[in-house]
């Protein structure tokens, strides 16, 4: 099915808006959001009470709430979607903090306006993983986000081992009560030495962000209070597969590449040295000869 998305072009159909909740500091919802919240019609949420609470806080009053949490999301979407469609509602959706979709609800709403042809739109606000990572100090290019670990020891160090040789930085959520001793794991599955942040607190007064080797931060004493950030630093180690650079090989003289070009140009995409690629393809190409 393609999807075809034009949230403002008809603003006589209903739509649903995803709005961004502050993680903390309730001086971060934006003034779209503010908004967003006052023209509309309904207010689906994850907790009614938590989100009522923090839309009053904003002088926001008489609106109707619906629940739709994480439970009950695939089951009562389709039903909400079908009510925006028919009645033209403008409904918006908060999850208890931060952007819906990540690591909360908000990902199956989306997934069913798309098939009932309904418009969706998100107004940016807090996220509490891209906050966290660029508080680490680590490389922010190129990093990919877990949500929260299981809790399990056996399956955290199942999920954690595939990725221990990934140059991206990971990053991941824990709670208080399980940091120091999912950090002893990181410690087991990545070493000790491996760089590691911890972030809590965000935006409020007690934010803090501890960023150290791995055994260093669990030689030290922190506050094992507030929902925690876990941000793990890519390896530095490059495992080079053999395999993949003859198949590379082969597939460029076949292409017709003169071997000294075809060296340069993989020697440059893997961070090799040329003249072992070179050395690499001679060998190839008296075997494929021969």
């Amino acid at each position: 099915m393609m999807i075809r998305n034009n949230p403002y072009q008809d603003e006589t159909k209903g739509i649903l808006t995803l709005v961004s909740t502050p993680i903390g500091n309730r001086d971060d919802i934006t003034l779209r959001a503010l908004n967003a919240l006052k023209e509309a019609d309904i207010i689906a949420c994850e907790d009614t009470r938590n989100t009522s609470l923090l839309v009053s806080s904003y002088g926001i009053k008489n609106k109707k709430y619906v629940s739709l949490y994480a439970q009950t999301e695939a089951r009562d979407a389709k039903a909400l979607v079908e009510q925006i469609k028919k009645e033209n509602l403008k409904v918006c959706y908060c999850s208890d903090a931060g952007m819906p979709g990540i690591s909360d609800p908000g990902a199956i709403l989306v997934k069913e306006c798309y098939q009932q042809n309904v418009n969706v739109t998100i107004l940016p606000g807090p996220s509490a993983s891209l906050s966290a990572l660029v508080l680490s100090s680590f490389d922010t290019a190129d990093f990919s986000f877990f949500g929260f670990l299981p809790t399990k020891d056996g399956q955290i160090k199942k999920f954690l081992t595939p990725l221990k040789e990934r140059q991206e930085t990971l990053i991941f959520y824990e709670s208080p009560k399980r940091i120091r001793h999912t950090l002893e794991l990181v410690s087991e599955v990545f070493g000790p030495e491996r760089e590691v942040a911890i972030v809590r607190e965000l935006t409020k007064i007690h934010e803090e962000t501890i960023a150290s080797k791995v055994s260093e931060i669990l030689s030290s004493s922190f506050e094992e209070k507030g929902e925690f950030v876990l941000i793990i630093k890519g390896s530095e180690e490059r495992t080079i597969d053999q395999k993949e650079i003859d198949n590379r090989i082969k597939e460029g003289l076949k292409a017709g590449k003169s071997s000294s070009s075809l060296a340069k140009e993989i020697a440059a995409e893997l961070s090799l040295s040329k003249n072992q690629i070179y050395d690499r393809i001679l060998a190839l190409s008296k075997k494929l000869r021969g």
